[in-house]
């Protein structure tokens, strides 16, 4: 069955349901028919009986009412009759009875009641039977009008020969019929598909025509419209994150290439070499930086979580950035306070965080004026763990923040500036892989904000700023951002 198209999937359905409602109707209809034809002889014979009866009634001695219903009720197109006493004694039997018993016509069923009964008689003939027992004036008596099933049982069999012509005929229709509606229906399917099977990569900006979006195709026309949207808005992230990427490893290997062949040119001085050299050195180190970065975020992309990240002291982590990074706040005229206080244990990779702790001390640091104030600040906040670096630097207009998490884009849009505008898009990457958010505010001239909300310990104790610091030892096998 899987192998068959939808199409003939939904022909054989519908054909098999409209086979089960005219297999169900046409039993109903012979049923009917019969328990129609069963109380019309019913109430046929029934009024035969009550006739005869009357006789009984009207005539006083046994011979007289042989005589008249000899006389009525010998021959008759339709029906017969017997009338037995009691012991069994016949009464009266018209001309196709001469030769029934009573228990051929089932006496003992029989009671004052009109009862219908279905007899087999001696000669084989098969019988609709209907009596009652009577009083008469010369005993009890049992009272019986009897016809033949033959019409009743040749009804049924025309009705039964119909049905079975109608059914087969009707099953043919109805499969022709659910072909052609499966194909109605599957239409917009086909041409779904025929739209989707036309695009390419080059052509993801086109969009699936919706007739009617109220209906389930329409709904998954524009499932696939909205589909083809992201697919675009991807591609175009990935075709301007390979120009990106090409551009910032080309600059470092342009500046390297250019001293190379600068100090080939002709012969220098040693200052002039080490100077060279240096710059070699520094391109070099950039370059480097560059693939840790990008491999950093690879493996973000690739989804590989931490699912065992250990408990660790955000407060312990922030100490030793600050630390670190004192002397070139120092050294840009500027000063970095570190306004936490104890603020407990995090799950996460002390590694990793220290990373993000750096990136976002180090982008206040680059883009405040000298004489500024840098501050960071940790803090327990609910069930989280809130740290805020904020700065009075130069700030970042209203345009550039929605893309600040970009990779590779810089609000100021050079090129020449350090760094190669991943350190966000790395940031947010790790607080993402911890469960946490990062989000930044900032206004231009008045400095920049930047939160981080990450998940605490449940019923940690804060910590000593100085105990259990653990292990800064990247666990590159064990995390990825």
């Amino acid at each position: 069955m899987k192998r068959l198209s939808i199409r003939w999937r939904l022909t054989f359905w519908i054909g098999m349901t409209v086979s089960a409602v005219l297999l169900l109707t046409g039993a109903a209809m012979v049923l009917s028919a019969r328990h129609l034809l069963l109380t019309r002889a019913h109430e046929a014979l029934s009024e035969e009986l009550r006739e005869i009866s009357v006789e009984l009634e009207i005539d006083g001695d046994e011979a007289a009412f042989r005589r008249a219903a000899e006389a009525r009720f010998f021959y008759h197109n339709i029906y017969e009759f017997a009338i037995f006493s009691t012991d069994g004694r016949p009464v009266f039997r018209s001309a196709g009875l001469q030769s029934v018993r009573p228990e051929e016509l089932q006496a003992e069923a029989f009671d004052q009641q009109i009862r219908l009964r279905k007899c087999v008689l001696g000669d084989g003939r098969e019988m609709l039977v209907s009596g009652w027992v009577r009083s008469s004036s010369f005993g009890p008596l049992l009272v019986t009008a009897a016809t033949s099933t033959e019409p009743f049982n040749r009804e049924l069999v025309t009705l039964e020969s119909t049905v079975a012509m109608i059914l087969p005929v009707s099953l043919a229709c109805s499969l022709i019929c659910g072909y052609w509606l499966a194909g109605r229906v599957l239409r917009p399917v086909r041409e779904l598909a025929r739209a989707a099977r036309a695009l390419s990569i080059d052509s993801l900006d086109q969009r699936i025509h919706v007739e009617n979006p109220h209906d389930e195709i329409g709904r998954l026309a524009e499932t696939l419209n909205l589909l083809l949207a992201r697919l675009e808005t991807a591609v175009h992230e990935i075709r301007r994150f390979t120009a990106d990427a090409s551009h910032e490893i080309r600059t470092p290997l342009a500046a390297l290439r250019a001293e190379a062949d600068l100090a080939l040119l002709r012969v220098r001085t040693p200052q002039e070499y080490q100077q060279a050299l240096q710059i070699i050195v520094d391109e070099a180190t950039r370059l480097g930086r560059l693939a840790d970065q990008l491999l950093d975020l690879s493996r973000s992309d690739a989804g590989a979580v931490n699912r065992a990240l250990r408990p660790v002291s955000l407060t312990a982590i922030l100490q030793d950035t600050v630390e670190h990074l004192q002397v070139l706040a120092e050294q840009r005229g500027l000063q970095l306070k570190l306004l936490s206080g104890p603020c407990g244990d995090v799950p996460g990779d002390e590694f990793r965080l220290g990373m993000v702790c750096s990136n976002l001390i180090e982008n206040a640091i680059k883009y405040s004026r000298p004489g500024g104030k840098i501050r960071v600040s940790c803090r327990p906040e609910g069930q989280q763990t809130v740290l805020e670096v904020s700065d009075d630097g130069i700030g970042i207009s209203a345009e550039h923040l929605p893309r600040v998490f970009d990779r590779f884009y810089r609000a100021d849009g050079s090129r020449s500036s350090a760094g190669a505008g991943l350190g966000l898009s790395i940031s947010q990457s790790i607080i993402r892989a911890h469960h946490g958010e990062i989000t930044i505010a900032s206004e231009p001239g008045k400095g920049t904000v930047v939160s981080v909300r990450l998940p605490r310990v449940e019923g940690s104790v804060v910590p000593d700023s100085t105990s259990n610091r653990r292990s800064t030892e990247p666990l590159l096998e064990e995390v990825s951002v």
